[in-house]
């Protein structure tokens, strides 16, 4: 078995002080023993040269001091390091906070756009069938006012111009009566809307002779008369010649020997006809025979 001791390092005996390489921290060793090379390098150079040798002992506290600046520098820097560390561990931790919170709150605002979202299309759906029934609604209202009379329309239609004949005697003068019979004579053929001298004529207003004047709507009108029919110029008079109504008005036109002219209109203008209020109905309570509440023979 070969001997271990011829390789081992010999230790100092005790008591005795420990090399300067042992107690001289690695970096400032390291530090003095690279500038100490340089140094002799340039030694041997000047030496070559011819010059003096630099003192020894400037250089190597030079070396010192910068060992000591450089070490009170990683000092710092391992401090300031340090304190960093913990700052920028709060701070990471108040990030992450920060992300979380702002997570939280994408989530509710897109809930919150969510609901948004199905409750407008839950309204455009109800506005779309409200709007459905406004259109329906309107469309009756134009029928309501084109039967009543009570809005003003346009089309094509008949122009009828009724007048007497010159001499003719007061009794054979057209009435009301006989404009009546053509108005309703229209009206079955087809008219949808019928005027006497541009007064409408709808169902509260009338024809009413008073003495030998003629009165639509309330209102006198004189001589031609001028009746004017909108519907389809094509058949209107052709259909009208169809109706009881308009063979006994042709009959009073040949009996009272009227100027009559008719013609097709493409378009033409009716007015409204003037609103009236309505009067108020009392429904009257019967008894069970039939017998109005109120009314009966005496005692």
């Amino acid at each position: 078995m070969a001997d271990r001791g011829a390789g081992t390092r010999e230790r100092p005996p005790s008591g005795a002080p420990l090399p300067e390489h042992v107690t001289t921290p690695l970096l400032t060793l390291i530090t003095a023993r690279s500038m100490d090379e340089d140094y002799a390098h340039v030694a041997r150079k000047r030496a070559e040269a011819g010059e003096a040798p630099a003192s020894a002992g400037r250089p190597h506290w030079a070396s010192v001091v910068a060992v000591v600046a450089l070490g009170v520098m990683a000092a710092v820097v391992a401090a300031q390091t340090d304190r960093e560390a913990g700052v920028n561990e709060l701070s990471r931790a108040a990030l992450v906070e920060r992300i979380d919170a702002q997570n939280d709150r994408v989530a509710d605002l897109q809930h919150d756009v969510g609901q948004l979202t199905r409750a407008n299309r839950d309204v455009a759906s109800s506005s779309t069938t409200v709007q459905g029934q406004l259109d329906g609604i309107a469309a009756r209202v134009d029928r309501a006012e084109l039967t009543t009379g009570f809005a003003p329309v346009r089309g094509p239609g008949v122009r009828i111009t009724v007048d007497n004949r010159e001499g003719v005697d007061v009794n054979n003068e057209i009435r009301d009566e006989d404009l009546a019979t053509l108005v309703d004579g229209l009206w079955a053929a087809g008219a949808e809307a019928v005027a006497i001298n541009d007064q409408r004529i709808n169902a509260l207003g009338g024809i009413r002779n008073t003495g030998r004047a003629v009165h639509v709507n309330g209102r006198p009108v004189l001589a031609p008369y001028v009746v004017q029919a909108i519907g389809d110029p094509r058949s209107l008079q052709a259909r009208l010649l169809g109706t009881s109504e308009g063979k006994a008005w042709f009959l009073l036109v040949e009996g009272l020997d009227m100027v009559y002219r008719a013609e097709n209109v493409d378009d033409m203008r009716l007015p409204a006809a003037p609103e009236r209020p309505l009067r108020d109905a009392i429904e009257l309570n019967a008894d069970p025979e039939g017998v109005p509440e109120g009314e009966g023979s005496a005692p």
